[in-house]
């Protein structure tokens, strides 16, 4: 199950438990919040198998047949346990996929090398323009299945509110996308010095963003969404 969801049904089980005016009586006597939370635990079991001894656990111990039944308010804290190891989860998760997107930009950079090596400067600067919409894809939350966006606008919109790193965007446009642009449209042939500097504004641009998190606020980010 996505985690998102998982999260959200997590929340209404929790909801369900803390609403009980009696914390202290056993779960067992109440046998529909009972089945809410085996059957989450359950879920949680087979979503996030890392973890899987304490879900089970906890399932005995929620269980009517387990000898020591826990109580409305102790199951509320393990199930207060299995939300901090979901946020655990999505962070993990989270960083995983940025470790994804990141690895295609720099497939893409090692494949600009090669077409650089081969004096294919116009498919070099196609894959270095490729590089940077991945990389503003996922540094500015533009879902992947979203092809063709408008690097130039989006960039721009970077630049206006002086989005760090916005003079490494700065490059970047200049030294790739407008390039980009021309070779797509207007059949440019490339200089070799040009590429040069275009693999290098790329190569700083991934420097300085690889472990850096940009804060877009909700009127940027709209922006760009509009202008994608």
């Amino acid at each position: 199950m996505d985690l998102e969801k998982l999260e959200k049904i997590i929340r209404l089980v929790l909801e369900d438990l803390h609403r009980s005016p009696k914390p202290s009586a056993y779960i067992r006597h109440q046998p529909t919040l009972q089945a809410k939370v085996l059957n989450l635990l359950n879920v949680c079991n087979r979503s996030i198998p890392e973890h899987s001894s304490f879900f089970q656990i906890m399932s005995r111990k929620v269980s009517t047949t387990y000898p020591s039944t826990f109580s409305l308010d102790e199951t509320a804290v393990g199930i207060e346990h299995v939300l901090a190891i979901l946020r655990i989860e999505k962070i993990s998760a989270t960083k995983i996929e940025e470790m994804k997107i990141f690895e295609s930009a720099e497939e893409k950079m090692k494949q600009a090398g090669v077409s650089f090596r081969k004096e294919d400067y116009s498919s070099t600067f196609n894959n270095l323009n490729t590089a940077l919409e991945l990389i503003l894809k996922d540094k500015c939350d533009i879902p992947t299945t979203i092809t063709g966006i408008n690097t130039s606008n989006v960039i721009d919109l970077l630049i206006k509110y002086k989005v760090e790193p916005y003079s490494h965007f700065g490059e970047a446009r200049k030294r790739i996308t407008e390039i980009a642009n021309k070779v797509k449209h207007q059949a440019y042939v490339p200089h070799k010095s040009e590429t040069i500097l275009g693999i290098k504004a790329m190569e700083e641009l991934i420097a300085k963003l690889r472990d850096r998190e940009i804060k877009l606020t909700a009127e940027i980010k709209d922006k760009i969404y509009k202008g994608l």
